[in-house]
């Protein structure tokens, strides 16, 4: 019986011990329970509808942001492309007017007689060191904007047809100049019709079809290389609002959705890789799309294509941790 009254004040004992730390408890799950209480009811709403706003500002501002780009793009391109064409024309205008002058030479030679064969001679000397006059120059036709006519119509451009055309017409009145013996000589021969002459006429009709698709695929290349770079500005900018934390890029990966996408990255090898002829046939299509990838983290260059996604990898970074207590 002394026994179980010995326990009963032992229980009590102890439970007077504890209960000033359990009450210390009790006060500190109190506490955290208000503080939870007020984060979740009190002040979840209210900074859950800030946050809503601010991603509704942030949208708006980045689709405005976007048909902004996609519209100055746009613009870019067709100025590239009207460019492309005005310089198309001048090309094309400066070949058919030198065209023409070695027409005119190859006239003199081949209507050239006995009695005039000498004065032929001084004509076509007088053509060695010709210059590309300016009324020549400004008379080459070009259709479009004014604006844009004066970027192209340029006096770096004049100077660089000048020096050409004064080495063609130059060459070439040596060279019929060199001919004249031999044309004496069928005129002496009752010859009328100059063989020479005639396979000259060929070639120079080969070679102005020849510079006139070479000028027209040149114009499309240039407007390609041109529109490529014009667009690498905006799909960067894209990218970068679409990263809520921009991080370092260490590379890209191209994910390839079609057959025309795969074109896409070949075309864009043979026109940026300067690959040999012989050495095109050794090369993977994986090879060709991992160049491009490379470029892309170079240079920024990127395929605009709907056949092909790039997809960025970033670098890992390394984030300082509190160490345990041992």
């Amino acid at each position: 019986m002394s026994w179980q009254v010995s326990a009963k004040k032992a229980v009590k004992a102890i439970e007077e011990q504890r209960k000033p730390f359990t009450e210390k408890a009790h006060a500190f799950i109190k506490a955290f329970t208000q503080v939870e209480n007020a984060l979740g009811k009190e002040l979840y709403d209210p900074i859950q509808r800030l946050r809503d706003t601010s991603a509704r500002i942030h949208a708006e501002e980045s689709a405005d942001a976007k048909a902004k780009e996609q519209a100055e793009l746009t613009a870019k391109q067709k100025k590239i492309d009207d460019i492309a064409q005005l310089e198309g024309q001048l090309r094309n205008g400066y070949s058919a007017h030198l065209t023409n002058v070695k027409q005119a030479m190859l006239s003199v030679y081949s209507n050239c007689t006995l009695e005039n064969i000498a004065e032929a001679e001084e004509v076509l000397n007088d053509f060695i060191g010709g210059e590309l006059s300016e009324e020549a120059w400004v008379s080459i036709s070009l259709i479009g904007d004014s604006e844009l006519i004066k970027e192209v119509r340029t006096e770096a451009r004049f100077n660089a047809c000048n020096t050409h055309f004064t080495t063609e017409v130059t060459n070439y009145a040596n060279y019929l100049i060199s001919l004249l013996p031999q044309r004496r000589e069928e005129l002496e021969a009752g010859v009328k019709e100059s063989k020479a002459a005639e396979e000259l006429a060929r070639k120079q009709k080969e070679e102005a079809e020849a510079a006139q698709l070479a000028s027209e695929k040149l114009a499309e290349e240039e407007a390609a290389k041109a529109k490529q770079q014009a667009a690498v500005t905006v799909h960067i900018n894209q990218a970068n609002r679409e990263v809520d934390a921009p991080r370092a890029i260490e590379s890209y990966d191209i994910i390839v959705t079609s057959v025309d996408g795969w074109r896409a990255i070949v075309d864009y090898y043979i026109l940026n890789s300067r690959a040999k002829v012989d050495d095109l046939g050794k090369i993977k299509l994986d090879q060709m799309k991992a160049f491009v990838e490379k470029q892309a983290k170079v240079t920024g260059e990127v395929i605009d294509h709907e056949g092909l996604t790039y997809e960025p990898k970033y670098k890992a970074v390394a984030r300082a941790t509190k160490k345990k207590a041992a």
